[in-house]
């Protein structure tokens, strides 16, 4: 006879037979033995959980001759002749080749015939959600109000591709992976069956790599077994998987905590001579650390350390790592791996990623806990307290907050006018806004005005960014040494006072004008101030001081500008 794999060899055929999803085999079970069944059931959940075994155990539970506790018997002919799949009244059919409208038709017509050799009728679709949108809408009413002898088992892996009509009229089971304990407890078993020794350590190894699914786990299993015959070590788990042992990554990681640049380098040079993927290397390599951050945080979870064992050389070494590190390193080959499926010499940019990793500050625990940096830690965080207490006295009025005085006041006393801008702005100095209009020039402003174009276009081929805060302002007057831009906007007004945009529109002005002047932004009800002010004084000197000494003439002149008062006797 032809060699039958293990997944096969080993498909449970009872509830009990169902590794991990004892909250599904548990409540299916009492329905059978109350006869308490559904019309239709929806198994979900990872690949290799279970779910069609279930369904398939179910369908020879619900028509078996002699039911033990809602268990089927496997012995009475039902339940052979399911096993076998040679009963017609319970059909398996797989929704990915069979998805279109008519094959779902095909059922619906038939669903009304009673069974011929059992007592339910039983239709286990597998992959459902790969059903065409005129398919489901065909199996809506069959679910909905379907005969009594008919019993419909839904299978998927992807239950949100579901429409919503469909998941309603079924009861939904939740397969969940299964753990790892449990899982290594099984493969035990079957390799005891099969007069197999296996190393607890190989077991671990295929377990984890399974990632919860049985069927993944009884492949690899049966992989090993044809290549290193009745004994299965780890080595060969790694070597038939092309995975790297955990040894050399431990190595590899000590290395990188002393920032050996030329050893990381070495050691990831021997795996590319063994043939290995840079890409999976550069996976395994993020679970391990992956694997050192939950050892670290969550001690006592090692059920969720993914792939690696936890031992004392992986102990030791996790030390040499503080959380900081780890958080900086996991982020650093995650976006390695991103940028791996685009890059063409993917060997290059994982040597790059192992420089990089070696480079990284404050690698080690005892640099980020020790020596002088920690005592400074310590004083910062006794300042911090005492801040707080007092803080907290002065809040709940045990403690009053020190009177500033007069010598603060003072400074405040000699601190120039400002003019306020409507809506924010600039809070320009006055004083400074002065000297610009007593040193106004003309024949500069005009100059500027006339080029301000041309400048705009020099700063869009710096940084077109700047030019668009720019645009808005307007060149109302050029000093001994400054230019003076009206906007409009106060927020255009703060933005082109920023370093590095003035420094670039001082530089361009220089390269237009031949000198040297500094940007000064201002909001246009400051400089029409400052205008009206200098315009009130030309005034005075000519000998309109006896206008202006009435207060009613003087607010006039405020409010609306001295080309719109006449003044008559």
């Amino acid at each position: 006879m032809a060699y039958t794999a293990l997944y096969r060899v080993w498909r449970p055929q009872t509830f009990g037979d169902v590794v991990g999803q004892s909250h599904v085999t548990t409540t299916l079970r009492n329905a059978i033995r109350e006869g308490r069944l559904s019309h239709a059931y929806l198994f979900n959940g990872p690949r290799g959980t279970g779910k069609t075994s279930a369904a398939k155990i179910m369908a020879k539970a619900v028509n078996c001759e002699r039911p033990i506790d809602g268990e089927p018997c496997n012995e009475c002919g039902t339940c052979v002749a399911i096993t076998d799949g040679s009963v017609t009244d319970v059909l398996e059919i797989d929704a990915a080749s069979n998805r279109g409208v008519e094959e779902i038709r095909d059922i619906r017509d038939k669903v009304k015939f009673a069974p011929s050799d059992v007592k339910y009728k039983v239709y286990i679709i597998d992959e459902v959600h790969m059903l065409t949108t005129e398919a489901f809408n065909a199996l809506l009413k069959t679910l909905e109000e379907p005969p009594s002898h008919v019993l419909f088992i839904l299978a998927t892996t992807e239950p949100h591709k579901l429409p919503a009509t469909i998941i309603s009229r079924c009861q939904r089971f939740d397969f969940h992976r299964i753990a790892l304990s449990e899982m290594v407890g099984r493969l035990q078993q079957i390799c005891q069956a099969h007069q197999v020794e296996a190393d607890p350590q190989a077991l671990q190894l295929v377990a984890k790599m399974a990632e919860g699914g049985m069927r993944d786990a009884l492949s690899l299993l049966d992989q090993a077994i044809s290549y290193s015959g009745t004994s299965v070590t780890a080595a060969a788990i790694m070597q038939i998987t092309g995975t790297v042992s955990q040894t050399y990554f431990s190595e590899l990681a000590k290395l990188v905590a002393e920032q050996n640049v030329a050893g990381v380098m070495e050691q990831f040079d021997q795996v590319m001579v063994q043939g290995k993927d840079p890409e999976h290397f550069l996976q395994d390599f993020m679970y391990y650390y992956r694997d050192m951050l939950l050892m670290k945080t969550a001690p006592k979870l090692q059920e969720i350390v993914e792939r690696t064992l936890i031992d004392d050389q992986f102990s030791n070494v996790a030390q040499a790592y503080s959380l900081p590190a780890l958080y900086e390193i996991i982020e650093v080959l995650n976006t390695a791996l991103t940028q791996l499926k685009w890059s063409t010499y993917s060997r290059v940019l994982v040597e790059l990623t192992l420089v990089k990793l070696c480079q990284l500050p404050q690698k080690g625990a005892a640099q980020a806990a020790g020596g002088a940096d920690s005592e400074e830690l310590r004083t910062l965080l006794g300042r911090i307290h005492t801040l707080e207490e007092k803080l907290q006295q002065v809040l709940s009025g045990q403690a009053v907050l020190p009177q500033v005085g007069a010598a603060a006041e003072e400074p405040k006393s000699r601190e120039p006018r400002r003019v306020p801008a409507a809506g924010g702005g600039s809070r320009v100095s006055i004083t400074k806004l002065r000297d610009v209009a007593r040193a106004y020039d003309e024949g500069m402003t005009q100059k500027v005005r006339g080029m301000w174009s041309q400048i705009l276009q020099e700063v869009k081929k710096i940084k077109i960014q700047h030019q668009a805060w720019l645009v808005n302002g307007t060149p109302v007057a050029v000093g001994q040494s400054t230019l003076v831009l009206a906007f409009k906007s106060p927020i255009h007004c703060e933005k082109t006072m920023e370093p590095e945009l003035k420094g670039i529109v001082e530089r361009v002005l220089q390269m237009a004008t031949g000198k040297q002047l500094s940007l000064l932004s201002v909001m246009e009800e400051e400089w029409q101030s400052v205008e009206e002010e200098k315009g009130a004084g030309d005034s005075s000197g000519q000998g309109s001081a006896e206008v202006q000494e009435d207060p009613l003439v003087a607010e006039a002149l405020r409010l609306v500008g001295e080309h719109l008062v006449e003044v008559k006797e």
